[in-house]
């Protein structure tokens, strides 16, 4: 099942944070260092949360190999 990223419940918004960490955000972190050199403007954790769909199985776990494009998911 493919979610919407703005339909997640906070433990898993919270679970996909902390595993995408190549995400372009401005609260990550890890990319914070390369900012600066950057010709791309970062967006927040919110917007990036917004664009992305994530697989969950029946039971509601995310699947955090990869995340698809939010306009995918059907829900």
């Amino acid at each position: 099942m493919l979610v919407k990223g703005e339909r997640l419940t906070l433990a898993q918004r919270r679970q996909v944070l902390e595993a995408f960490g190549y995400r372009w955000t401005i609260e990550n972190e890890r990319r914070a260092r390369q900012w600066l050199g950057s010709i791309a403007a970062p967006i927040s954790d919110d917007e990036w949360i917004r664009l992305h769909a994530f697989h969950c199985t029946e039971s509601g776990a995310i699947i955090l190999r990869h995340a698809e494009a939010a306009r995918l998911a059907d829900c």
